[in-house]
């Protein structure tokens, strides 16, 4: 293999994800957010092709469930068919947003498009014994696309931790003589930290934080949002551990930072560059926080306002990438009384006034509370008057309490809050589905 190889990677693209409340698109009627998201997923495309990678990998959730719309599976189809026409490979991971629940597809089945140059990493029931690229089709696949590369692809699927009750064993090697990639889609377990989405929808599942430390040449993981290298990893110059990041930003609950994608340029076996390439994204702004403690109605209004005034509600590139120029924009306001939110929402319609330039408006209540922490993971500070839509998170983050409350045995409490787990995420893309049909 020539030196020199360029390699696009990105993921978590989200298509299909809606912001709620936000305006809706002109010329389609969806919401703007999606709309987003599928200019997002086109940039990246045409900033690969236009960089003239040799390749493409895909870090998984390309669509944002697992059920993906027909609007957004169009739309993937019609940007592949950029790479198709530029004579691209790719190969296409399955995430938790793709894993669907039981028996059923991931939804990046819908990629796999072989004839086309695009392998999507999923499992298939269909297969017969052996066939599809192994060792472990679907879980975790070795790809070859070019003499002396190898591409080791370890699914969502691939890291559920029940597989070795099946006499299955995913733990991904370096092939001697290559240059070896490793590309997962999970949680990685490293400096003390857990590299976790901070509202995810379905199973999270941790990488093993060892398997970063094997000789790899680079380490390239999806799931996590904030685009970036791991520290702690490629300080001898060698194996570099880089999150892709997403294409959006998923409201508030996502990191502020660059959305793009990674170039990964291989020199050399041991030479291995990683470049993150960066797009458009819409302008998302928290007003400066409101400590609403002591203040008059009056006092919350005129600071509420000099807050809207001060910032720019519209930006000229977002009109010109998107047709809608308008910024996405927040207000927190602390330790509020019911008294003072009753005045807000009666001047509900003079702050969307104010902020009618603004494509999402919305003003955030976060209460204080001494409630002691459940099962030792709660949230000092945390809102609770927000409406939250991932059952499956707060599930888990209320596991140790509810287990006693059910008196549920300590030596199935795991599996009960798996499945428990896996069923609230299916409530999640119900609620979604209903939610997007009302606009």
């Amino acid at each position: 293999m020539a030196g020199g190889y360029r390699i696009g990677v990105r993921g978590c693209q989200h298509l299909g994800y809606a912001a709620r409340a936000m305006r809706l698109n002109r010329a389609t009627g969806w919401n703007q957010r999606v709309v987003d998201g599928h200019i997002a997923h086109g940039l990246i495309m045409r900033d690969m092709v236009n960089a003239a990678v040799d390749g493409i990998v895909d870090g998984g959730d390309l669509s944002h469930w697992n059920k993906p719309v027909p609007r957004d599976i169009e739309i993937a189809n019609r940007v592949d068919d950029l790479r198709v026409s530029a004579g691209i490979w790719a190969v296409a991971n399955s995430g938790n947003h793709c894993a669907g629940g039981g028996s059923d597809l991931s939804a990046m089945s819908i990629m796999h498009r072989p004839h086309l140059g695009m392998n999507a990493v999923y499992p298939d029931p269909k297969r017969g014994p052996g066939d599809g690229p192994g060792p472990h089709p679907g879980l975790y696949e070795i790809h070859r696309p070019a003499d002396g590369l190898a591409l080791h692809v370890v699914s969502h699927y691939g890291l559920d931790r029940s597989l070795a009750g099946s006499g299955i064993r995913i733990d991904p090697e370096p092939l001697p003589g290559n240059v070896n990639l490793l590309f997962c889609h999970g949680a990685l377990d490293a400096d003390g930290r857990l590299y976790r989405c901070t509202d995810p929808h379905g199973e999270e599942r941790p990488i093993p934080g060892r398997w970063a430390l094997r000789g790899w040449d680079a380490v390239l993981l999806s799931h996590y949002h904030t685009a970036g290298p791991v520290p702690g990893f490629g300080d001898d110059g060698r194996c570099q551990v880089w999150y892709t990041g997403s294409a959006l930003t998923r409201g508030f609950a996502d990191e502020p930072g660059p959305r793009g994608w990674l170039l990964v340029t291989v020199h050399a076996p041991g030479a291995v560059t990683v470049e993150l390439r960066t797009i458009w994204q819409r302008p998302q702004l928290d007003l400066p926080p409101i400590d609403a403690t002591g203040l008059s109605p009056a006092d919350l209004d005129d600071i509420l306002a000099a807050n809207i005034a001060g910032v720019p509600l519209a930006d000229d590139e977002s009109a010109r990438v998107s047709g809608d120029g308008g910024a996405i924009v927040r207000q927190v306001i602390r330790s509020t009384s019911p008294a003072q939110r009753q005045a807000l929402s009666a001047r509900a319609g003079r702050y969307a006034s104010l902020a009618r330039d603004a494509a999402w408006w919305s003003i955030a209540y976060q209460q204080r509370t001494d409630v002691p922490a459940l099962s030792g993971a709660g949230r000092p500070g945390r809102d609770l008057t927000r409406r939250f839509t991932d059952f499956a998170a707060e599930l888990r983050l209320r596991a140790g309490h509810l287990a006693e409350a059910v008196q549920v045995p300590s030596r199935i409490r795991q599996p009960v809050l798996e499945q428990a787990a896996r069923w609230a995420g299916e409530i999640n893309s119900a609620e979604f589905a209903e939610t997007d049909r009302h606009g």
